[in-house]
């Protein structure tokens, strides 16, 4: 009898851990009614200042580097001169190029350069060879973007799904501040002057017309100190659904100097929130900073990541470095703006992982990354966090996950424009909840390496995840919670900015009724 107790026990224990087993399970699958789509939103070429022409940007995007969307988002405002084989002149006639030999004796007569506003060629040039594109790459998908000079501040790309040309080439001429063309479109009515009600007018232009197939993402939001967090919370209070977040993970990464082409004179600020750390800009980096200030509102406000490729001197090409991971449910254009725009996005420096899990699950209701979880107060949240590495890793010296940060934080609600906190950059309650090493990372499923963590709710908040290559208090990268530190301290080079690689999540809330 002892002995079919003991059994009967193991039996027991069988059945508990079995059951557990297909619990995880059936939360990993739950989420797979899509698929990730690797994206890049933020690039130039020959169109504007960039030194490859549209095609082997694409070809080098699609190509050699695996995305699946790329936006083409020229810089908006200014005049260039593009000739038809789109080689640019610069203002001492020299014509521009990358990757490629040019005979300077057959090279095309200079007179065949012409200059062209922006706005028409928005919407001839640069629609005509997005089509072109398209065609040659019929599996991927090319948006026609704009970095647009937004008025009173710096910039951010614009996306606009269109038949033509003309819808952002009509956003261009009403509402960039660098634009010079008034006679292009005499219809409408500009709203180009440099301040910051201009650039509310134009998010609700986009919302008013566009609403489901244009976005707006501030980028490098810290570069040269022209936002405040008043203006993101304005933003996107002016359109939640086109103002859907910023730049956290901003470009030039390869720069040799200050990592992310951030060169402004550091600001009075002792924190450096003028440079990057950990090659994020200080709005993200900041553990209880700006963004966290926002997600702490329950602002649906998310964090992407962007090449801004514009020569290989100092930028890895779209794809190489930085990609976001996209929640796709459809095939089309607009599923991957409907990905954006949910907040089921993960962001991924170096190719340090190419899949995530992260959920969060309670009385048979399992959320993702962009959804709330509502629950009563004082209930057990189970939360999955699982991760794949990047199957094409063949070096042993490659850079490696070390760790991932479970970063929580309290939902209070928005703040008011007339509020003293409309102006308030911090989030105190911001922690980091549990940090764990790849090593627990125990169970795998379809390649995936996860683990549970259970968590008690006891207030609404919101949960993000925060991973990296480095330990914690790698001198002069980390300190000793784990945070980047500021980048001036390392001088950047490739090799730098791969071996101080990140990735982040955007976040889940958790919504009680006690609030």
């Amino acid at each position: 009898m002892e002995i079919m107790k003991i059994n009967l026990n193991l039996l027991s224990k069988l059945l508990v851990a079995f059951c557990c087993i297909s619990i995880v399970s059936c939360n990993l699958q739950e989420t797979n009614n899509g698929k990730w789509v690797k994206a890049d939103f933020h690039m130039h070429t020959t169109m504007s200042d960039g030194n490859n022409t549209p095609e082997e940007l694409s070809e080098n995007a699609f190509q050699k580097y695996d995305l699946d969307v790329i936006a083409i988002s020229e810089h908006g405002g200014k005049w260039y001169k593009v000739n038809d084989d789109f080689l640019r002149i610069d203002d001492n006639n020299n014509i521009i190029y990358d990757g490629k030999e040019y005979d300077s004796a057959n090279v095309v007569s200079l007179k065949k350069f012409k200059n062209q506003s922006r706005t028409i060629q928005l919407e001839n040039k640069s629609f005509s060879e997005v089509l072109k594109l398209r065609k040659k790459y019929p599996q991927k998908m090319i948006i026609q973007g704009l970095e647009w000079n937004i008025p009173g501040h710096d910039h951010g790309s614009i996306g606009i799904l269109a038949e033509t040309g003309k819808s952002i080439s009509d956003f261009h001429y009403m509402f960039d501040r660098n634009d010079i063309d008034y006679f292009g479109k005499p219809n409408l009515v500009k709203n180009c002057e440099s301040i910051h009600e201009n650039s509310l007018k134009g998010l609700k232009y986009l919302e008013q017309n566009y609403p489901q197939e244009s976005y707006f993402i501030v980028n490098h939001p810290s570069r040269s100190l022209k936002y405040t967090i008043a203006d993101l919370r304005d933003f996107n209070n002016a359109s939640s659904q086109i103002a859907i977040g910023f730049e956290g993970i901003p470009g030039h990464q390869k720069f040799e100097g200050n990592r992310g082409e951030y060169t402004k004179a550091l600001s009075t600020d002792p924190n450096y929130d003028s440079r990057t750390y950990g090659g994020a800009d200080y709005f993200l980096s900041e553990l209880g900073g700006v963004w966290d200030a926002l997600l702490g509102e329950g602002r649906r406000f998310w964090v992407f990541g962007n090449s801004d490729y514009h020569r290989t001197q100092k930028d890895y090409w779209p794809g190489e470095y930085t990609t976001n991971y996209v929640w796709s449910t459809g095939d089309g254009y607009k599923s991957v703006i409907e990905g954006m725009k949910s907040g089921n996005i993960f962001v991924v420096q170096n190719n340090l992982i190419e899949d995530l899990k992260f959920t969060a699950s309670a009385n048979g209701e399992l959320k993702t990354m962009g959804e709330v979880l509502q629950v009563q107060n004082g209930t057990k949240v189970k939360i999955i966090i699982g991760f794949k590495s990047y199957s094409s890793k063949k070096d042993e010296n490659e850079i490696e996950l070390d760790h991932i940060d479970l970063i929580c934080g309290d939902v209070t609600g928005l703040i008011k424009p007339e509020s003293e906190q409309y102006n308030n950059t911090k989030n105190k309650s911001t922690r980091i909840l549990s940090s764990f090493k790849t090593d627990e990372f125990l169970q795998v499923e379809n390649e995936i390496r996860y683990l549970e963590f259970n968590h008690e709710a006891d207030k609404s908040e919101y949960l993000r995840l925060r991973g990296s290559s480095l330990a914690i208090n790698t001198k002069n990268e980390t300190d000793e919670f784990g945070n980047p530190l500021c980048d001036t301290l390392v001088v950047n080079t490739d090799a730098a900015a791969k071996a101080d690689s990140w990735f982040y999540s955007n976040p889940i809330f958790i919504n009680t009724d006690n609030k």
